[in-house]
């Protein structure tokens, strides 16, 4: 076979038509992944106001991975964009697999900072319905529940997320508050029995004085003598009555 210039030009060509299709291939479908990729880079450098145009544009391309939606609402919640937040969220749980409990709890998260904790509640608790050894959303859920007043069910959630995660750097804090709870659910204990203990001796006292009372009254009723006979509005004679012959 004989080799020249005209081959050498042809394979040239060739390997740069070969370079064309794959460059083309890789950009075309892919061209959403550069926004990806863009701006996961923009979001993990802590530059949410940057990131989130980026992901924006990357969240509409066909077939977006869930991480993108993950990000971009994470940086909405950087950016105090709660709403906007809410809705990435939901948009990437609907296709969700492998992050559907960090969804679920980030929306938690959105709502809690609002001060929805009712709403707030309910996606914690959706978030470890999903994955039921996730120590962040006990923690965040036992929080929710302070706001709420439930301390009972504050000192579980707390007790669970120290019993997954011993060695976290809030254990001593939330021991601390733990011990305060506990103090406070033994006073609120005492002086419960305490007014039901006054309730009881109160209901004691009354019902004395109605027995009291009507042990007088029934005395009175006895000592109470009948009319004597001749009395009231009977008219009396001096003679004794006679029938006429």
């Amino acid at each position: 076979m004989r080799s020249g210039p005209t081959s050498n030009l042809a394979l040239s060509r060739l390997m740069s038509l070969l370079c064309l299709i794959s460059a083309f291939a890789a950009s075309s479908p892919a061209f959403g992944s550069d926004f990806s990729e863009r701006g996961i880079k923009l979001f993990m450098e802590n530059k949410p106001q940057e990131a989130a145009p980026v992901l924006e544009m990357a969240a509409k391309e066909s077939g977006a991975d869930e991480k993108v939606f993950l990000y971009l609402g994470i940086a909405y919640q950087q950016l105090s964009r709660w709403d906007d937040a809410i809705a990435t969220f939901r948009k990437g749980l609907v296709s969700s697999i492998q992050y559907r409990h960090q969804f679920l709890f980030n929306i938690a998260n959105s709502y809690f900072s609002q001060g929805r904790n009712a709403f707030a509640l309910e996606y914690y608790d959706q978030a470890l319905a999903a994955k039921d050894d996730y120590p962040q959303a006990y923690l965040n859920r036992a929080n929710t529940k302070m706001r709420l007043g439930d301390h009972p069910g504050a000192v579980s959630d707390y007790s669970l997320y120290l019993s997954l995660d011993p060695a976290s750097p809030q254990s001593s804090e939330i021991r601390r508050l733990l011990d305060l709870l506990g103090t406070k659910a033994a006073e609120a204990d005492r002086l419960k029995a305490e007014a039901e203990a006054r309730k009881l001796a109160e209901e004691r006292a009354r019902q004395a004085m109605l027995d009291e009372v009507s042990r007088s009254l029934l005395e009175a009723a006895e000592s109470t003598t009948n009319l004597s006979a001749g009395s009231g509005d009977v008219q009396g004679y001096d003679t004794d009555l006679s029938l006429d012959d």
